[in-house]
C-alpha cells in the first residue's frame, strides 16, 4: 500500500491521479480517473474604439443599435459569459473511501466521471479529473483527526478542493450511514474549503435498503460545508453493478444505474456552469488593436 498520490498511464493514453492501494483482497471498493489537457476557444469581438457611452457600435454614418444587453467586459451578447467559460478545462476532484480492491465505489466513481466528461464536452468543455482514494491515507487522516499535523498527501487534497470546479464524492455504506473514513476525511477539512463548490454525492452497499443514504447522512453533510450538492445523487447496490454492464460493455444505457449516472452526470456539468467558483477567462485579455500593431 502506497500513502503518496501517484500518477500513471491507462491503456488509452489518459493520465490518472489518485491515491492507490495496491493488494490482492477481495472486496467491494478501488482507484482509477482519467485527466484530459487545456483547450482554449477564443472569439472576435468589436473594436473597443467603436463602442460609444451610450452601449451602441456605430459604422460610418450608420447607428446600429443593439438589442441584445452587454456582459460588461467579457463581450457583447448574453451568452458571451459562457463562451469566455468553454474556453477554461474544468477541474474536478473525485474522492471515494472505498476499503478494498477491486471496489465498487471506485467503479461508481468512474463512471460519474465519464458521465459527467460527455456532458461537458457536449458543451465544448472539458475536464481535468483528479481521483483521490482515501483508505491509503487512513493513517494520515486518523493522526490529523486528533490534532496532529496534516500530511502532505492529505494537504494536496484540500489543495485541489480549493481550487476545484467539482467534486466527486463516494462512500461505502457501514451501519447504514456512510463510512468513519470518509466522515473523518471531511472532519478535517479547514473551514470554507467547499463553500459554493458543486458536488454529487454517491454511495454503494450491498443491499437496496440502504438506498436514502445518500438523502438523510450525505446531503446533510454537504449543505454544512456550505457546497452545492447536485439534486441528483446516485446509490448503488451490488446487484445494480451485476445489471447495469451486461459483459462488460458500459455502453448498456437501457439499465437503471447507467440512466441514473448519465442524468447526474449531466446536472453535475450544468451546476459546474451555472456556479462558477472562479472569474471567467476573457476571452480578448490578450487583444492588440490594429493601431498599436502598426505603431510597433
Amino acid at each position: 500500500m502506497m500513502n503518496d498520490v501517484s500518477k500513471y498511464e491507462i491503456e488509452d493514453g489518459t493520465v490518472v491521479r489518485g491515491a492507490v492501494a495496491h493488494n490482492n483482497e477481495p472486496g467491494l471498493d478501488g482507484p482509477s480517473a482519467h485527466d484530459a489537457s487545456d483547450a482554449s476557444l477564443s472569439g472576435a469581438l468589436p473594436h473597443a474604439s467603436d463602442e460609444s457611452d451610450s452601449g451602441q457600435y456605430k459604422g460610418g454614418d450608420m447607428e446600429d443599435k443593439r438589442d441584445t444587453p452587454f456582459a460588461g467586459e467579457y463581450g457583447e451578447f448574453e451568452d458571451a459569459y459562457d463562451h469566455t467559460q468553454m474556453g477554461r478545462v474544468a477541474k474536478i476532484v473525485a474522492i471515494h473511501a472505498g476499503v478494498s480492491t477491486p471496489s465498487t465505489s471506485s467503479m461508481l466513481t468512474d463512471r460519474i466521471i465519464g458521465a459527467t466528461r460527455s456532458a461537458l464536452e457536449k458543451d465544448s468543455r472539458i475536464a481535468s479529473v483528479s481521483v483521490y482514494a482515501l483508505r491509503p491515507l487512513v493513517n494520515d487522516i486518523a493522526l490529523a483527526s486528533v490534532g496532529g499535523p496534516i500530511s502532505n498527501a492529505l494537504q494536496e487534497i484540500i489543495d485541489a478542493l480549493r481550487e476545484a470546479d467539482g467534486a466527486i464524492v463516494v462512500t461505502p455504506v457501514f451501519q447504514s450511514s456512510y463510512s468513519g473514513l470518509f466522515k473523518s476525511f471531511f472532519d478535517i477539512l479547514p473551514e470554507n474549503t467547499m463553500r459554493d463548490l458543486p458536488v454529487v454525492m454517491g454511495a454503494t452497499a450491498g443491499s437496496v435498503r440502504h438506498s436514502l443514504v445518500t438523502e438523510l447522512a450525505m446531503r446533510p453533510l454537504f449543505a454544512y460545508l456550505k457546497a452545492l450538492p447536485t439534486t441528483l445523487a446516485v446509490f448503488a447496490a451490488s446487484e445494480d453493478f451485476g445489471a447495469s454492464v451486461p459483459d462488460g460493455d458500459a455502453t448498456d444505457t437501457a439499465s437503471p444505474l447507467v440512466s441514473r449516472i448519465n442524468r447526474a452526470g449531466k446536472e453535475f456539468a450544468r451546476f459546474i456552469e451555472s456556479f462558477p467558483r472562479k472569474a471567467p477567462v476573457d476571452a480578448m485579455s490578450d487583444f492588440a488593436p490594429m493601431e498599436s500593431l502598426l505603431k510597433r
